[in-house]
């Protein structure tokens, strides 16, 4: 065990290590350190090439300048005449300078260098420890360059790869031009991909020469190699291959895996350096590199490197087309290079341009592609604001409707009660019997169903001997229930229970305290003391409970919380059944059906005839419940059809309640 705490641990030694060290050491962080780099490997092959363009005279080139081994000032794309960069030239470092650099630095400092992977960071009061296959270590601050890890990507979300394989050629007859980089040559077969050939010529017959492609697998040796050597001799005749170049770059708009640790500073890919539609990240490692320092010599937190919001929705946009229809990656770039200014595009590609710049680009690309992968990323990325939108319509709708005529109102609100709660109310809860082993073709056991109406039934007994007690313990499941499942249907990544329990209790304080009337009409039903709030007092309650839920909603970006507590504002002047079948049917039980299709992968109608039975089951239970009041022997419940329906749905939710929730937990 290694028995001192070291200053500085560099998890990686590529790229973005160099940079970072480079720019530490020209602040001076790097005197009096005790420093360590672990990597597998052993960094000695030229296994990578960097390119970036920039203006010579920006920082990223002069303070790479002894490390830059070629610049062009022109660039091709599909061998057409050449463009001028000018401003611009485009740079190129070769991987294994980038590795003599660190030895550099490695020698000057007296920095520990070992071959071998970090296993896992872990913080502690010191600060991290860091396994490795051999030893532990412990360092004040961590920088983790190791691979990124990402999430699974969703629907609107792709992760690609760029793979690819370049031959270093030496030609017999040399070229006329040897300051063009021929940035993308389409002129090769796409094989079902997005294929191009990108060619730096380093002398007049010395050329890397390379196949790249954008797709879901790698494009391999046996597939790549055949294309290269007939695409350069048509275009270049004889050559012999000197060094061959091989790689793989993720290009995902799906977030890294990074789990928040004090004293870890994500650098390179694992900081999303990597732009996602291109595969560049020098630039964005260099800079990113620089801000560290600055914070490290200021004592200051190093920020996390963000990209900005547009170019983070181009780069899903280009992604989803490039995943599904990969036929139109050759057409969008060609026409990219071929309708706007070289150096527009170079900038737009490094982030650079205004929004009125980005919209003349965007004119002059194919409009379809772009128009289907932004409905399909709205749709993906805003689902969740369909359903509280639909309900705020239609609570306009029937708050309009019960002004105009209670009895056509009362009408449509029976109809379409009932209807919800057969077409999705009940059959959300019905299928409890297949969330056990997450499998639709799970049929429900004997003992299964007696636990499931033996629960349900022990807890109407204790309706009617406890009511009160009943009550309290309704309200606390069903407060953790709501508020579960509004948090898994708008933040499904985050796994927070006191939002649970917050939202939960917002939602049932406003629609029973809003209708106080009705409410205690029910409690006096069930001999429960009634809650002390005149109307007034309880829609006053109502409202300043709504305010905490908008500013709730605005903090925490959560449009569809705040869409949902615009319903329930309306709901304050609509009847008490209204305002809970909005939210019960429309919102809570349209959700719960979607996550249940999620979780379980099947359909609407597959889902709905499994629950069908159980449905009509539920129905007939109801019918007979009422069937015992109207006879007498429930008459706690006469002339109240309303309260015993409460009743009812508390009892078949009770189990219901305690599926979900570890349906929530294996699914979510």
């Amino acid at each position: 065990m290694q028995n001192r705490v070291i200053d500085y641990l560099f998890a990686g030694a590529g790229a973005s290590s160099t940079l970072l060290l480079m720019s530490m050491e020209q602040r001076g962080l790097l005197k009096d350190k005790n420093i360590a780099i672990l990597d597998p490997d052993s960094k000695s092959l030229n296994d990578k090439t960097y390119c970036f363009w920039e203006n010579p005279n920006e920082p990223l080139p002069r303070q790479c300048q002894h490390l830059i081994s070629h610049k062009w000032g022109n660039v091709s794309v599909n061998q057409q005449t050449p463009e001028s960069l000018s401003p611009l030239y485009y740079f190129h470092l070769s991987g294994i300078d980038l590795y003599r650099e660190t030895q550099r630095i490695i020698q000057a400092y007296n920095i520990q260098r070992l071959h071998t992977p970090v296993l896992a960071l872990e913080t502690t009061l010191d600060g991290v420890k860091v396994q490795t296959d051999k030893e532990d270590w412990y360092a004040r601050t961590v920088f983790d360059s190791r691979p990124p890890k990402f999430l699974p990507p969703k629907r609107n979300e792709a992760h690609l790869l760029q793979s690819f394989i370049g031959f270093v050629i030496k030609i017999d007859n040399p070229i006329s031009n040897a300051d063009c980089v021929d940035l993308m040559d389409f002129e090769v077969e796409q094989q079902g991909w997005t294929q191009f050939v990108y060619i730096l010529p380093f002398d007049v017959d010395r050329l890397l020469v390379e196949l790249t492609r954008f797709g879901h697998a790698p494009i391999t040796h046996a597939e790549g190699e055949p294309i290269l050597d007939q695409y350069i001799s048509k275009r270049f005749g004889s050559y012999k291959i000197v060094d061959t170049e091989t790689g793989c770059i993720p290009m995902s708009s799906a977030p890294i895996i990074n789990q928040p640790m004090s004293n870890v500073i994500n650098i390179g890919g694992n900081a999303g350096a990597v732009k996602p539609s291109t595969g560049y990240a020098f630039k964005n490692m260099f800079r990113h590199a620089e801000d560290i320092a600055d914070c490290l010599q200021k004592g200051l937190q190093p920020k996390k490197k963000a990209s900005h919001w547009r170019f983070s929705f181009y780069d899903r946009l280009l992604l989803f087309i490039l995943r599904n229809y990969p036929n139109q990656g050759k057409r969008i770039f060609q026409t990219l290079f071929q309708k706007n200014n070289v150096v527009l595009v170079l900038h737009f590609l490094d982030e650079r341009t205004n929004l009125s710049q980005d919209l003349r680009i965007f004119a002059t690309l194919p409009f379809k592609p772009f128009l289907q992968a932004w409905w399909f990323d709205v749709t993906i990325r805003y689902r969740s604001l369909m359903v509280p939108l639909c309900l705020l319509l239609l609570s306009f709708g029937l708050l309009l409707l019960f002004h105009i005529s209670p009895l056509v109102f009362n009408w449509v609100e029976l109809i379409a009660f009932l209807a919800g709660l057969f077409f999705v109310g009940i059959p959300h809860g019905a299928v409890d019997h297949l969330l056990a082993k997450g499998e639709m073709e799970s049929r429900p056991s004997i003992r299964f169903v007696i636990r499931y109406l033996g629960a349900a039934m022990v807890y109407f007994i204790g309706w009617l001997i406890f009511p009160l007690t009943a009550l309290l313990f309704f309200l606390l499941y069903s407060i953790w229930h709501f508020g579960q499942n509004d948090m898994n249907e708008w933040q499904p990544r985050t796994k927070n229970p006191v939002s649970y329990l917050v939202w939960g209790l917002i939602l049932f304080s406003v629609i029973l305290c809003s209708h106080i009337s009705e409410t205690n009409a029910i409690l006096s039903n069930l001999r429960i003391p009634s809650m002390p709030l005149s109307d007034q007092q309880g829609k006053v309650a109502s409202l300043v409970l709504l305010v905490y839920a908008y500013a709730w909603g605005f903090w925490k970006r959560y449009p569809a919380m705040i869409i949902t507590s615009g319903v329930l504002t309306v709901g304050i002047q609509l009847p008490l059944l209204t305002v809970f079948g909005l939210y019960f049917i429309g919102q809570h039980s349209v959700n719960g059906w979607k996550h249940l299709k999620q979780g379980l992968g099947t359909n609407n109608s597959s889902l709905f005839l499994k629950a069908l039975p159980f449905t009509i089951a539920a129905f007939l239970l109801f019918g007979l419940l009422l069937y015992a009041i109207e006879i007498g022997l429930l008459h706690e419940f006469k002339d109240n059809w309303l309260t015993a329906f409460f009743v009812f749905v508390s009892c078949i939710s009770f189990p219901h309640v305690i599926a979900m929730h570890q349906f929530y937990k294996k699914f979510h």
